[in-house]
């Protein structure tokens, strides 16, 4: 199998998947490799998608590990889908897979660039306000499914913690303004964002509605950035939601944003904007 350069984003997720199963087990490589006779290089290449994926080598790792028969068939769909580019999926109830995959890339980026345009992004979101927007966006949600879903948004944003991750919020007005809850949700989710943006490695910056229509009226999305992997985009809607990997596509974002930077109000300008907002909802 020869080497790859430039992974597609299944590849990359099920690359990380046979790691955290080595490692769930308390395996070593060199020891996973000696059982299956494979190099210790390889099983290195095969967890760090610097080695394209082959349904073998898979399948082998998996029966090793003994892994359910239906979590076994979920990661060979992927393997054999792994040269498509891009990866879209249905989101379903309880914590969907891609929400998962997304979970991985934040913990492994060391840049995020998030623009929203009708919520406050998922890594800044106070949990009464996750619930709230889960509540509107879907009434039939168990309370199971609720705390679920909060728990698993409340876990995204622990990647806030790592100093080398830099992440940019960049909000239009509208969002801060719609009240998704009553006065004191919206009040202490406004004063999060304020304290939040304190951060050395966290940047709030806020598009005022006076500029009228800007780039960011298209829909939001997060520009993921690594140290040793290539660029990623993710978008989200009602149902579906996508990573893109391509470069025109990824350039294209890059572009998106930087017209919606020369809208945004500075972070200071930001600041003072979210807490007067705040004091307002009093």
């Amino acid at each position: 199998m020869t080497e790859n350069p430039n992974p597609s984003v299944r590849s990359r997720q099920v690359s990380l998947q046979l790691r955290a199963l080595r490692e769930e087990r308390g395996l070593s490589g060199a020891a996973v490799a000696k059982a299956l006779g494979m190099s210790p290089s390889k099983i290195s290449r095969l967890e760090t998608g610097a080695r394209g994926l082959s349904v073998e080598d898979v399948a082998a790792l998996l029966g090793h590990y003994k892994v359910p028969e239906q979590q076994r068939a979920q990661i060979l769909e992927q393997v054999r889908k792994s040269g498509e580019r891009g990866w879209w999926e249905s989101q379903g109830l309880g914590l969907p897979e891609l929400w998962q995959a997304l979970i991985n890339f934040e913990f492994r980026a060391t840049r995020i660039q998030n623009f929203e345009a009708l919520v406050i992004p998922g890594l800044l979101q106070t949990d009464e306000y996750t619930e709230a927007i889960l509540c509107a966006a879907n009434s039939t949600l168990s309370r199971a499914e609720l705390t679920n879903l909060v728990a698993a948004r409340r876990a995204r944003q622990a990647v806030l913690g790592r100093r080398e991750l830099q992440f940019l919020a960049v909000i239009d007005e509208g969002a801060l303004r719609r009240p998704v809850a009553e006065s004191g949700v919206m009040r202490r989710q406004l004063r999060q964002l304020v304290d939040t943006g304190e951060r050395t490695n966290v940047t709030v910056r806020v598009v005022p509605l006076r500029v009228g229509p800007h780039a960011g009226l298209r829909g939001p999305f997060a520009c993921l950035d690594f140290a040793d992997e290539p660029s990623l985009v993710y978008i989200e809607n009602h149902h579906f939601g996508m990573f893109l990997d391509e470069k025109e596509d990824i350039a294209a974002y890059r572009v998106s944003l930087g017209n919606i930077l020369n809208e945004a109000l500075d972070p200071a300008q930001s600041a003072a904007l979210l807490a007067t907002l705040a004091e307002e909802l009093r």
